[in-house]
């Protein structure tokens, strides 16, 4: 299939950058930048506010159930780690539940993830281990920094992470002089396959037909096929809505539990949006033919940043860097 190209867009990758979220990294035009979806949270620049910040979560936690225990508020087990351990309840008292608030303090930021003790499931050893992990593979980063070592690229951080280490990872990209469109990926390494979870966008958009007959939406298909991105077998769906906006989709359906080939790949392109509201922008800023270009010029460009194990040449970006 050959790539559709406009002088449009051609003018607008006529300078480029690279810009990094998990795993990946996008060829973009320079004015662009991402907005992280599913990434660790944070507290941007709330640093010196560590004590307050603390002290409103016990507050919290003792204000949302009466029987609500604390356990422990104090330094972590590695150095600028802080934790809150507690019951929610006496009924999670009674199964063993310990939650924990976790606050990495790497200045100006704080990066704040929870975990738990579940009987059964999870121990404390579990949680006391991944903590130490965390803390020893968590580093601040840069917006436009690109590391050439395995792990996860942050909003503000980037965590050490082995290639065969499991991840979710997602962001929308958002480009100054296409102010209504959004760019997005998904990517699941543990997602499940299962059943309708392995269905490719074909049978799914078949199936819809079926399902909703006349009432299926009126729309303009301008492209329903198979679609191999470097080594990832995919298909792709790019609709023409009645308003002019435009809906494309590409899946890639791998193997779970594989970073090289996630269970899950899904990148989106919408237009006509606004304040995240698809549609919500007066019109489409986008042709059909602006828009394919677009498309397949950000899709082509979806690599890996350095590699992974299983991952073909073609799909890294930084070769021969590990």
């Amino acid at each position: 299939m050959g790539l559709s190209r406009h002088p449009r867009i051609e003018a607008l990758f006529s300078q480029t950058k690279l810009l990094g979220f998990g795993r990946y990294v996008l060829t973009v035009p320079v004015d662009s930048r991402l907005s992280f979806g599913y990434d660790i949270p944070t507290l941007p620049n709330q640093a010196e506010n560590l004590k307050k910040i603390v002290e409103a979560k016990v507050a919290e936690i003792k204000a949302h159930h009466k029987t609500a225990e604390i356990n422990y508020v104090g330094p972590g087990p590695a150095p600028h780690v802080t934790w809150i351990r507690s019951y929610s309840t006496i009924y999670a008292k009674e199964l063993g539940l310990e939650g924990f608030d976790i606050y990495y303090v790497l200045s100006p930021h704080i990066f704040n993830p929870g975990d738990a003790v579940s009987s059964g499931e999870r121990s404390y050893e579990q949680v006391l281990a991944h903590t130490l992990h965390v803390a020893r593979a968590l580093r601040l980063r840069q917006p436009d920094e690109l590391p050439l070592e395995e792990g996860l690229c942050h909003e503000y951080a980037f965590q050490r992470l082995a290639g065969a280490e499991g991840s979710i990872s997602s962001a929308g990209l958002h480009i100054a002089a296409l102010p209504d469109v959004v760019f997005s990926v998904f990517s699941n390494t543990g997602g499940s396959v299962d059943g309708e979870n392995g269905y490719g966008l074909i049978q799914r958009m078949e199936n819809q037909k079926k399902k909703l007959g006349a009432d299926y939406p009126k729309c303009t298909l301008l492209r329903a096929a198979k679609r191999k991105i470097h080594d990832w077998e995919g298909e792709e769906t790019l609709f023409r809505n009645e308003d002019g906006s435009h809906d494309f989709r590409w899946l890639a359906i791998g193997i779970r539990n594989s970073v090289a080939r996630p269970a899950k790949l899904d990148v989106t392109l919408y237009d006509k949006v606004r304040y995240d509201m698809i549609g919500g922008a007066d019109k489409a800023s986008l042709s059909d033919e602006e828009a394919l270009a677009l498309w397949d010029k950000l899709l082509e460009s979806l690599k890996f940043r350095v590699a992974v194990p299983g991952a073909p040449d073609s799909a890294v970006q930084f070769k021969g860097v590990l």
